[in-house]
C-alpha cells in the first residue's frame, strides 16, 4: 500500500494539477454520473501518474451517490493498511463528521478543499535534533499539546485570534516559548482541521468553537 491516499472528489473540486501530486501518493479519482469527458492535458498528467491513478466512474445518479463511494474507498484502504494518511480532496462539509469519527479511532486522515491545502502539510523527514533541542513528541506529548493548543485558543477573544495559518503558527510557536518545532506546530493545526474544530480555505483559517 501506499504511504498517502488522495480522494479526489473531482465533480466537487474541478479543475486539478496532477503534476503537483509527489511520489507515493495514489490517486483514487471519482467522477460524477455526469462527467463523460476530460481536457486532453489532464489525461496526459493522468497517464503520467501510472498506476497510481485510479479513475472511479459513478455508474448512475443518486443523492450522494459519489460521497458514499468515496467513504466505501476510504474504508478498504485503511482497512487493508490502518497506517495509510489519506486525504479527500473535496469542498463537502459533510464528509467531516465521518473524518472526526475516524482521527478519534487513531486513523490519519483529513479533508483539504484545494491541492495547495492537501499537499500543505506534507513536510521533509525531520533531521537530528541540535544538542539541548527539544526531541520529537510522543504520541502523548501530542496529545497534551494540542489539549494546551485548543485551550490557548478557545481562551483568546475571537477577534483575537490570527486569521492566516502563519499568523496562528506564530501564536503557538510563542506560546511553546519556541520549543515546539513548527513541523510540529503545522501538525497540531492540522489536527484540530481533521477534527472539525478549525477550516482551511485559501490560506484563511475559520474557528468552529
Amino acid at each position: 500500500m501506499p504511504d498517502s491516499v488522495l480522494l479526489v472528489d473531482y465533480e466537487n473540486i474541478g479543475k486539478i494539477d496532477l503534476g503537483a501530486i509527489p511520489a507515493g501518493v495514489r490517486v483514487p479519482f471519482f467522477f460524477g454520473a455526469s462527467q463523460k469527458s476530460v481536457p486532453t492535458e489532464f489525461l496526459k498528467a493522468a497517464l503520467r501518474l501510472g498506476e497510481r491513478f485510479l479513475p472511479i466512474d459513478i455508474e448512475g445518479q443518486g443523492k450522494n451517490a459519489l460521497d458514499f463511494h468515496i467513504a466505501f474507498y476510504l474504508g478498504e484502504y485503511l482497512t487493508r493498511s490502518p497506517g495509510t494518511s489519506c486525504v479527500v480532496l473535496s469542498k463537502d462539509k459533510g464528509f467531516d463528521p465521518l473524518i472526526r469519527h475516524l482521527v478519534r479511532r487513531g486513523f490519519t486522515v483529513r479533508r483539504a478543499n484545494s491541492m495547495a491545502e492537501a499537499l500543505g502539510s506534507r513536510a521533509p523527514p525531520a533531521a537530528a535534533a541540535p544538542r539541548g533541542q527539544r526531541p520529537p513528541a510522543t504520541r502523548g506529548d501530542n496529545a497534551a499539546l494540542l489539549a494546551e493548543a485548543r485551550q490557548l485558543l478557545e481562551g483568546t477573544q475571537k477577534i483575537r485570534r490570527p486569521r492566516k495559518r502563519k499568523g496562528l503558527i506564530a501564536v503557538l510557536h510563542s506560546h511553546f516559548s519556541k520549543k515546539v518545532p513548527e513541523r510540529e506546530l503545522q501538525g497540531l493545526v492540522d489536527e484540530l482541521i481533521a477534527r472539525g474544530e478549525l477550516s482551511e480555505s485559501n490560506g484563511a483559517i475559520t474557528y468552529l468553537f
